[in-house]
């Protein structure tokens, strides 16, 4: 075959899409991803990028359109990052994601049918039960979208330069891109968010608050993050900023506060050279410097560096899947049902699973030993199994992958299951082998990325583990995103 070149318009079927959302057609045996293709569909594209097995095209021309296909809702879904799937109705987003699920088991953990269940699917997110705002929207009139809305609990804006009127730019990385898509709302985000991007950005023309620019390392206002909490409507607003102070930062605080509800804002003073969101210190300028969440009966506060779940409605999905496969007999011995179990949950958080899991109904309540690597998330754990009354977990300050195996190599300390929960990039190899040559009858595997999960469960399946279940959740509709939490015993112990 002669070698594709660019801007080459070729014909494709598509016949699936990848984890980022790409639809996947082929030229002979050459893959060609395609930004908004959609299995099924045969389309004429552009193409724009060649590399050694693979290339990047552009539609061009839809020939056949897919069932599933709908008019997008928002005005910035082609350009902005993210959101992968607004053309796409939800029944067909969730059976694409079991898909992904699949591939990735079948592919990267080379396992022939996995057992991998259908997608938990979300409701619409206005009517879940999202706490009204307290103060006017200033929402754009717009339709939201045909599935889940306005779920999102956390936001992060980063602030631009931009050769516009103002100077700058608040909104989104455009997809593949470094490049900033200015939003005024956005359809996956907590309504609160809307308010408290326009305020700040008057505010920043009103005292010429400059933005910050990474390549000269000048300008101040860096990023603009927002959390929310579900249960009780509190907004939390971080400022993060390439300095100690802003101009007149008391009257801003009191304005989002009476404009946007907002019931707590910071400064974050962030002044190295540095792609990290967040600096280190924290100064509040109103309220307590938290928000509160409820999952079930458990409430967490929640501080600005801490790790939290971005869809506290399908959190509690989540959380209930992982106590009913903690609940699985086939990996516990008859005795250890009916007396306290020991659990580790290696990336605690803010405590999210762990006092979900310690305050639920057990024969015996068990023993949890919590471990995360943030000091911020672990005071904030504290707090929350004391704001609880929980006694039967303690938190430790430290990386899993070294407290752990010591823990694990101790006489006498024996665990019935382990809870993982780890960042994208998936779990360190010291960790797993740790839970390997424990044997620990249990694990509980949550995930963000199906293909480390994948690598990961290849890892411990090697290791003695079966994979009795993967079930996916979908945490983050409309985008190409999909958590999974899977199940893996042995009975070698």
């Amino acid at each position: 075959m002669k070698a594709l070149k660019k801007n080459t318009v070729v014909v494709l079927d598509i016949e699936n899409v990848n984890a980022k959302g790409f639809g996947i057609g082929r030229v002979n045996d050459f893959v060609l991803l395609v930004e908004g293709a959609l299995p099924g569909e045969k389309i004429e594209a552009r193409v724009l990028k060649v590399k050694t097995r693979y290339g990047y095209a552009k539609i061009q021309r839809i020939i056949k359109s897919s069932d599933h296909r709908i008019t997008p809702s928002c005005k910035v879904s082609v350009s902005c990052g993210g959101c992968q799937f607004q053309h796409c109705d939800y029944t067909e987003q969730l059976k694409i994601k079991k898909r992904i699920v699949i591939d990735a088991l079948t592919r990267v953990g080379g396992m022939e049918n996995p057992p991998v269940t259908d997608v938990i699917g979300m409701g619409s997110g206005e009517r879940v039960g999202f706490a009204p705002l307290k103060a006017k929207s200033v929402a754009e009139s717009h339709p939201l979208p045909l599935g889940p809305a306005r779920y999102r609990n956390k936001a992060v804006f980063p602030v631009v330069p931009a050769s516009n009127a103002d100077g700058f730019a608040i909104g989104m990385y455009a997809s593949r891109s470094h490049r900033i898509v200015e939003v005024g709302d956005c359809l996956i985000q907590h309504s609160a968010h809307v308010g408290v991007l326009a305020v700040v950005k008057e505010y920043m023309r009103r005292n010429q608050v400059t933005p910050y620019d990474e390549t000269a390392h000048k300008g101040t206002m860096r990023q603009i993050m927002i959390r929310t909490s579900l249960a009780a409507g509190e907004v939390m607003v971080v400022l993060v900023i390439n300095g100690e102070r802003l101009p007149k930062e008391k009257e801003l605080a009191e304005t989002l506060t009476n404009e946007t509800g907002a019931t707590t804002v910071l400064i974050n003073p962030h002044t190295a050279r540095s792609n990290a969101v967040l600096g280190e210190r924290f100064r509040v300028l109103s309220g307590n410097g938290y928000i509160e969440e409820k999952i079930g009966e458990v409430r967490y506060r929640i501080s600005a560096p801490s790790f939290f779940q971005v869809n506290p409605v399908q959190v509690k999905v989540l959380y209930d899947t992982a106590l009913d496969q903690l609940r699985h007999k086939s990996g516990l011995s008859s005795e250890g049902l009916h007396t306290a179990l020991t659990i580790l949950d290696a990336h605690a958080g803010a405590g999210g699973i762990a006092l979900y899991v310690a305050s639920s109904r057990f024969e015996v309540k068990p023993d949890i030993i919590g471990v995360d690597i943030s000091e911020a998330a672990i005071a904030d754990a504290n707090k929350n199994a004391e704001l609880n009354g929980i006694d039967n977990v303690r938190f430790i300050a430290g990386a899993a992958e070294k407290i752990i195996p010591d823990m694990l190599s101790r006489d006498g300390f024996r665990v019935d299951a382990v809870i993982l929960d780890p960042p994208r990039r998936g779990c360190e190899p010291q960790l797993l082998d740790a839970i390997i040559h424990a044997k620990i009858p249990q694990i509980i595997y949550i995930s963000c990325d199906p293909a480390t999960l994948a690598r990961d469960i290849k890892h411990l399946c090697a290791g003695g583990y079966t994979l009795n279940t993967v079930t996916p959740v979908d945490m983050f509709p409309i985008t190409g995103h999909v958590e999974a939490i899977a199940l893996l015993c042995r009975t070698d112990t």
